[in-house]
């Protein structure tokens, strides 16, 4: 990388939940300078700011700190009232948002990009920051070269995804992690009813996971729908009788499966 375009030294983390808290901590990891955590409750933003020896300033008005990136890991909704306080002028401004466009902090900085892992963060369970995908977009190429290489430091696969091409990424996302989870959950709901421990589906779920990791995983489905095995279908969904909701998304996913799998033939 040439002199026009120095690497990341020194950032600034703003919010102190989840994914600021396993970002601040990777970053550390890798010797990048956390010099400062903005974070509007003292307590969690002290609590981070001390485990990557940064400063804590309270609130997000006037940075205190010049740094070469400031990095917004704060909810959606307040991602661009607070990156409007922050008074950056030319200083550069990411975001971390799946879902909200670049343009939305284009008014808080004439330096802007986003910097998205994708991957659902809790506070207490550990991370391996090295698997997860990071997606990055700015709003020039020096930004970009900039953030790639701050990616790559704690990430073994970073690419540039339009604010477009990132949304479908985050709607898929949902399908994929929470959607699927929630499935999870109405099995163990109607095990539970009837006494039978859900560690007796785990070694499935874990089989699935495990065919999801090659490409086309449709031509890996297996189940009643892709048999089109009606009479199956049928006694389930009779099962289903006092559990309407799970009854409607037994028969959607059902129907789903059939008319994709008539598509591919």
């Amino acid at each position: 990388m040439g002199p026009e375009h120095p690497k990341i030294q020194n950032v600034v983390i703003i919010g102190a939940g989840n994914l600021a808290t396993h970002l601040a901590l990777a970053l550390h990891k890798k010797r990048v300078n956390v010099v400062q955590v903005l974070n509007r409750s003292r307590q969690a933003g002290e609590r981070l700011a001390r485990r990557v020896h940064a400063q804590y300033k309270a609130g997000f008005s006037g940075a205190g700190f010049k740094a070469d990136l400031f990095i917004l890991a704060v909810s959606d909704s307040a991602i661009k009232e607070v990156a409007g306080q922050l008074g950056l002028k030319d200083q550069f401004l990411v975001h971390t948002s799946g879902s909200v466009s670049m343009e939305t902090l284009s008014r808080a900085s004439s330096n802007t990009g986003v910097f998205y892992p994708l991957q659902t963060f809790s506070k207490n369970k550990p991370v391996n920051f090295s698997k997860i995908p990071v997606c990055i977009e700015a709003n020039t190429p020096g930004n970009e070269e900039k953030l790639l290489q701050l990616g790559r430091l704690i990430s073994s696969r970073v690419l540039p995804l339009s604010s477009e091409q990132r949304k479908v990424l985050h709607l898929t996302a949902v399908f994929a992690g929470n959607f699927s989870s929630f499935m999870y959950t109405i099995a163990e709901d109607l095990l539970k009813k009837h006494d039978i421990p859900f560690s007796l589906l785990k070694p499935l779920i874990r089989q699935t996971a495990e065919a999801a990791k090659h490409e086309d995983v449709f031509s890996r489905q297996t189940g009643p729908a892709i048999r089109e095995d009606s009479k199956i279908m049928d006694e389930h969904i009779e099962m289903l009788a006092g559990y309407e909701v799970y009854m409607d998304i037994y028969d959607l996913i059902s129907k789903s499966i059939i008319k994709h799998k008539s598509r591919n033939d």
